[in-house]
């Protein structure tokens, strides 16, 4: 068997009751930080809200699925496209470690918005991601990080074929039709990574497009469009064509090791802060840092120098170009600027969804120590595994150093629920206000056994709930 036909048998007929329950339990989880953070990047203060909010009165329909935060609903493929533009905006998709896939931003939104429009039970949808987390993490294994050395973004790359995977097997289609549908989203895969360099916003949408993508391929698929199974093996496949010529052998067989019994859903890292992944142990070290400051009665002012270790390519991605990451002029090129996310995190002690926002990029006390900041590569670093930092700061005459193995999120430095609920609040408090807390404490407790409905009713503010009733 090719393994879009491997992959296909496991989305059509893994038995549900073999799923561990604490695997189901994760992937309800992922789904309700998905939807904290697409209601993060609806807020009309984000870039990714003004867009999206225009775009909604076209978009609009009087039946359709949520759009997370925007008070309306869309064609379930729009609404996937959409929930997971807003769910990548601000950076804090989940992300599993060393497959560098973000499931959060693809498979949720489109299993969400299929699940909604045809009023499937919660434990279909839970089925469905769980299908289409194992799936987009698997290929993300045979390529390592060298889709991000050319330049490649995973969301929009492997996301499409986890989400075909996972909306197959909601809709019920046979293995042929799911393994058609993977070809197809071969034929679909895109997605550049030079917006980080520029702080343009279309890296916002590989998230969106992974998830539209892969519903039309399954939507072509049931249809009798067909595909080519051997899309990630062959001359011409996905792999092949993206990666030539390629370093090293592709490790086709990891991808398929363990299917059906290990599990790396609830490896997966939520992710705390609203940025790139590569600057979150580095604003852990920024904060044990200045908790050293305070004992020494040193402050940020008597800051010489600031120098950060990683490695490549991550080093490549959020230090250049140079100029423009020393000062970023727009919100995502900030999310994006490691000297700028350190800076930010010793000057204000902490990075949080108001640090990036347009007239915050212009502190003057954050821009000039940006200025003292150099990196280098980690030798030593485990990436892509973990994004782990090494950080030396020079001080009143004071070397202080700390290493941070392990980002926060990683199985490592898991965070807990109550950490979950937090993230949850910061994000949805514009929309939600006190409520925000028990709103998602309302999904974490909704029966599997009862409608994805009964969930996501809770993801609408009373106002909206009261339009729509």
């Amino acid at each position: 068997m090719t393994l879009s036909q491997t992959f296909a048998a496991f989305a059509a007929h893994y038995p549900s009751a073999d799923m561990p329950a604490a695997v189901r339990e994760a992937a309800r989880w992922h789904m309700i930080d998905s939807i904290g953070v697409s209601i993060a990047g609806a807020n009309p203060k984000e870039e990714s809200g003004k867009a999206f909010g225009q775009l909604t009165a076209d978009w609009g329909a009087a039946k359709g699925a949520s759009l997370f935060g925007l008070d309306t609903q869309a064609r379930a493929e729009l609404a996937a496209l959409v929930n997971g533009s807003l769910a990548q905006a601000l950076e804090m998709d989940d992300k599993h470690g060393s497959s560098l896939a973000r499931p959060g931003s693809t498979v949720v939104p489109a299993v969400l918005a299929a699940a909604e429009a045809d009023g499937l039970p919660l434990s279909a949808a839970i089925d469905a991601a769980v299908v289409g987390y194992e799936v987009m993490i698997r290929l993300g294994f045979v390529a390592g990080d060298r889709f991000l050395e050319r330049g490649y973004h995973t969301s929009s790359l492997i996301g499409s074929f986890g989400v075909a995977a996972a909306i197959g097997r909601l809709r019920g289609a046979t293995p042929e039709q799911i393994a058609d549908a993977m070809g197809i989203a071969g034929t679909f895969a895109s997605g550049i990574q030079e917006s980080t360099r520029t702080g343009s916003t279309s890296k916002i949408l590989h998230g969106g497009w992974g998830a539209h993508a892969g519903m039309l391929a399954i939507d072509l698929a049931m249809a009798g469009i067909t595909g080519p199974d051997t899309v990630f093996e062959g001359k011409f496949g996905f792999f092949e064509t993206h990666l030539t010529p390629i370093t090293g052998q592709l490790d086709f067989a990891r991808a398929a090791e363990g299917l059906g019994s290990r599990w790396y859903l609830p490896e997966t890292a939520y992710k705390p802060y609203p940025c790139c992944q590569l600057l979150h142990a580095f604003i852990e070290a920024s904060k044990q840092v200045l908790a050293d400051f305070a004992r020494d009665g040193v402050t940020v002012d008597d800051i010489s120098s600031v120098h950060c270790q990683l490695a490549e390519p991550g080093l490549t991605l959020v230090t250049e170009p140079r100029d423009r990451k020393k000062a970023p002029q727009t919100p995502h090129e900030g999310r994006f600027s490691l000297f700028f996310g350190v800076a930010a995190a010793l000057v204000d002690g902490d990075v949080g969804l108001e640090t990036f926002l347009p007239e915050r990029l212009e502190d003057s006390r954050i821009v000039a120590l940006a200025q003292k900041i150099e990196a280098s590569v980690d030798p030593e670093s485990d990436y892509p595994a973990h994004c782990p930092a090494r950080l030396t700061v020079e001080a009143a005459g004071r070397t202080y150093f700390k290493h941070v193995p392990y980002h926060p999120g990683s199985p490592e430095a898991a965070l807990s629920r109550a950490d979950v609920l937090a993230k949850f609040e910061r994000n949805t408090r514009w929309y939600f206000g006190g409520e925000a807390v028990s709103v998602a404490e309302a999904m974490g407790e909704a029966s599997e056994t009862g409608s994805i409905l009964d969930m996501l009713r809770h993801s609408r503010r009373a106002g909206a709930l009261r339009q729509t009733s």
